[in-house]
């Protein structure tokens, strides 16, 4: 009887065991994870708030540099068109205004003119006579607003205002916690923008101030600081449910994990699994559109545009596909894929005509991991054509998360000879904030300024501008999307020289680019003959690569 009460505890004790210890254990990680969750989310709210108002600012940034470049000076007919077009691009601008020599308001094109007062120093921004600053409106009012200036020569200007009451973006909410305060400071500035988020009402008590967290980001390209805070009673009760649900027991924990399994086994299949599965298929091939010296006539080289063919010969567009393939990080192995293809499918052309370009298009993921500089280096190394021959498009539909790395990146894809370029200027994320700090080559501009040529004289100004811009800051300037003879004509006579779009051609498969090129440039006798030596002074079409192993 002794023997069997004791089996029968310890058989108790170890049922009590093999039921406590995931309870507990889950119960160990949920408080530590209590203790750390509020912090990654202050964080990461912080970030977002952060990259919000740079993008913001950017936006009305790039705005007032185009006006100033464009010598908008006055609210006349055609400086407040510009003035208008500038407020669609910037909406969250309040007052677009015209300056004198003493810095007050002599028109507004767009708001209100405000009397306002400084509170803090002017900082220099993306260009040399565009400054940032605070100020306040009126002797006795409290509002802050941020104020952007372009300087001329003579002391006017333009001026653009940014509310602080604006200035936070309203959609930025926690995941976790069920409130937090968002603020937005400039250096030697002070608070100008104050955002509260759906919780406890201002000035009400915290009934946990222990558990208070914060945190703070701060901008690489402004003297712009933006800091989150949260009471302890939000983080109190955002973690009170979670200890609930760990106690009920591990049967539910275990219908909770199967669950999640199910759905992560759903999503992880599907579209994405589509997509792996045709890169592993080799059906996403390169399309060739070619680039057009229009200066001479002469084919420059092309652009390798992506295409899916499915099994079934359906052509699936890019739209249908890149976005996910960016997001689930298929678009890494996919553009290894082009890369290699289109090398050997160019190889021969290229390799004799050593004055043509090769372009690809690279997402922002890649300029987070130097190994694209190798893959680059690998793939190209034993082919004829030459990394000179190469040149790789910064495309914007993802802001670039670390911008020293990227220019890092561009730097060591640059020492291996290939050329880089800034796509879609002025109409993606880093509008032209990128060109003063990625160190490109290239500019292109996008389809939608070359649209405007011939039906909008206001948005010629811009193309206009952007010649120059590409002029003073010795850039190739190569205009994509165009359609029309006269688009051709207008670019010609701004000095443009590199083309591409329908006018032209649309992008080709291997077989038909191939046709094209030789059509254009036609190799002569002795060029065609393998092995012939290279006459004094010729370029020879052994890679740098090759030469430089041999």
């Amino acid at each position: 009887m002794h023997d069997a009460r004791k089996t029968w505890k310890r058989a108790l004790l170890t049922a009590l065991g093999v039921v406590a210890a995931p309870i507990v254990g889950l119960n160990a990680l949920l408080a530590i994870n209590a203790l750390t969750t509020a912090q990654r989310e202050m964080d990461d709210i912080a970030r977002s708030a952060l990259s919000a108002a740079e993008q913001r600012i950017d936006a009305a940034m790039t705005q007032l540099i185009l006006l100033g470049l464009g010598g908008v000076r006055d609210c006349k007919a055609g400086g407040l068109a510009a003035m208008q077009r500038a407020e669609h691009a910037a909406r969250f601008v309040s007052e677009i205004s015209a300056t004198g020599q003493d810095g007050r308001p002599t028109c507004t094109g767009f708001g209100t003119t405000r009397v306002v007062r400084a509170v803090s120093p002017e900082h220099g921004a993306a260009s040399p006579e565009a400054t940032l600053s605070v100020v306040a409106v009126g002797s006795e009012s409290h509002e802050r607003m941020l104020r952007l200036q372009w300087s001329y020569a003579d002391g006017t200007g333009l001026r653009f205002l940014i509310p602080g009451d604006d200035f936070l973006p309203l959609f930025l909410r926690s995941r976790m916690t069920s409130g937090f305060t968002a603020e937005a400071e400039l250096m030697h500035g002070g608070v100008f923008s104050r955002s509260v988020a759906s919780g406890e009402p201002v000035g009400t008590q915290d009934a946990a101030p222990a558990l208070a967290v914060s945190a703070a980001a701060s901008s690489r390209r402004y003297p712009l600081r933006i800091v989150i805070s949260a009471p302890g009673s939000a983080v109190l009760k955002a973690n009170a449910m979670p200890f609930v649900y760990a106690n009920i027991g591990g049967t539910a924990f275990a219908i909770f994990a199967i669950a999640i399994a199910v759905v992560v086994g759903r999503r992880s299949g599907g579209p994405i699994r589509e997509i792996a599965d045709g890169v592993r298929r080799g059906e996403f091939v390169p399309y060739y559109q070619p680039v057009i010296d229009i200066a001479t006539g002469r084919i420059h080289g092309c652009e390798v545009l992506v295409r899916w063919i499915k099994r079934d010969g359906k052509v699936v567009p890019p739209g249908r596909f890149i976005g996910l393939a960016e997001a689930s990080g298929e678009i890494f192995p996919m553009t290894l894929a082009l890369l290699e293809r289109a090398r050997d499918e160019m190889a021969p052309l290229y390799g004799a005509r050593p004055g043509l370009k090769l372009s690809f298009n690279l997402c922002a993921g890649h300029f987070e991991d130097p190994s694209i500089v190798d893959d680059v280096q690998r793939i190209f190394e034993s082919s004829s054509i030459r990394t000179s021959q190469l040149i790789f498009e910064v495309t914007e539909r993802q802001q670039l998360p670390d911008i020293p790395k990227a220019r890092l990146i561009i730097a060591k894809l640059q020492a291996l000879g290939a050329r880089v370029a800034l796509d879609d200027v002025g109409t993606g994320h880093g509008g032209l904030s990128y060109l003063l700090k990625l160190g490109v080559d290239v500019m292109k501009m996008d389809k939608m300024f070359v649209d405007a040529i011939g039906t909008d004289r206001y948005s010629v100004a811009i193309v206009d501008s952007l010649v120059k811009l590409a002029e003073d800051m010795h850039l190739d300037l190569v205009a994509e999307g165009v359609e029309t003879i006269e688009q051709v004509e207008y670019l010609r006579a701004k000095g443009v020289r590199m083309a591409q779009g329908y006018v032209f051609s649309p992008p080709l498969p291997a077989a038909s680019f191939t046709l094209l090129v030789e059509a254009m440039t036609p190799l002569s006798r002795s060029e065609r003959r393998p092995g012939r030596p290279a006459a004094a002074g010729e370029e020879t079409s052994t890679p740098p690569q090759q030469a430089a192993s041999a």
